[in-house]
C-alpha cells in the first residue's frame, strides 16, 4: 500500500476491498459472465483473464 499510496495517507485494507468490489461491479456491468479478480486468502488479489 505504501507504493500506491506515497504521501502518506492513511490507508486501511477496508480501503482496498472497497476499491476491488466497485472494480468487480463494474467489469460484471460490462461482461456478467465474467470474474477476472480473484481473491487470494491472506495474501489479496490477482487478476486474471480466462481465454
Amino acid at each position: 500500500m505504501d507504493q500506491i499510496y506515497p504521501d502518506s495517507r492513511i490507508v486501511t485494507d477496508r480501503t482496498i476491498d472497497s476499491h476491488i468490489k466497485n472494480l468487480r461491479k463494474k467489469l460484471t456491468d460490462i461482461n456478467p459472465d465474467t470474474d477476472c479478480i480473484k481473491s487470494i486468502y491472506g495474501m489479496g488479489y490477482k487478476f486474471e483473464i480466462s481465454a
